[in-house]
């Protein structure tokens, strides 16, 4: 699947994923650390739509509505959306939610409409799922059909019980997660690069402990 491996570059070159010894917010130390807010220019986000399109077509993924969560899913799902209409000739609704309820003017949680049909949730990681799930709560009240997530990046963590959030989010809402790249793409790739051979150990021992 070349288009791991191209992202996997695109990520390294843009500093958007590190290696080394990073303290997350879970308070875990980490061999790596990703950053999807350094794709910050049209032409990182252009070549990541096309990856998304790659993958997409891949899943055979059918869908009239991109939803991009904020904060950093709202640039990922604005551009896939613009890709999608320029390259396919297709049109899909672009919708995102506000971190808080507006009171006035154009009120509500949430910017855009839902045209009748699959969504498609766009975002740039997935860890424990809590941000997810908190997403497809919010979008329950609007009668949503999703039809899959996909992300940047998976960290095939486990969430709140003893399997990846990726799995729970399919047990329990039936929505299938997809990603670019998991953990086990960046050990693959690490051990084929001499230059970062030497976090191979490292990363796998992370995935041993905190993966499912």
């Amino acid at each position: 699947m070349d288009y791991k491996k191209t992202f996997i570059e695109l990520a390294i070159n843009k500093n958007a994923l590190k290696f080394g010894s990073f303290k997350l917010k879970s308070e875990r130390i980490s061999p790596f650390f990703f950053n999807s807010g350094v794709f910050s220019d049209g032409k990182s986000l252009s070549i990541i739509s096309n990856l998304f399109l790659e993958l997409i077509k891949e899943k055979n993924l059918k869908f009239e509505n991109i939803f991009g969560p904020a904060y950093k899913g709202i640039p990922l799902a604005s551009t896939l959306a613009s890709h999608i209409a320029t390259e396919n000739n297709y049109e899909t609704n672009f919708i995102y939610d506000r971190k808080g309820e507006k009171k006035h003017g154009e009120k509500g949680d949430i910017v855009g409409t839902f045209k009748e049909g699959n969504t498609l949730i766009v975002d740039d990681v997935i860890t424990a799922g809590t941000a997810i799930k908190n997403t497809i709560n919010k979008l329950e009240k609007y009668n949503v059909s999703i039809s899959a997530l996909i992300v940047l990046m998976d960290r095939q963590e486990k969430g709140s019980q003893d399997s990846s959030a990726s799995d729970e989010i399919k047990k329990k809402y039936g929505i299938n997660v997809y990603s670019l790249i998991n953990i086990s793409d960046i050990i693959d790739y690490v051990s084929n690069t001499e230059e970062f051979q030497k976090y191979k150990k490292d990363i796998i021992e992370y995935k041993k402990k905190y993966s499912s």
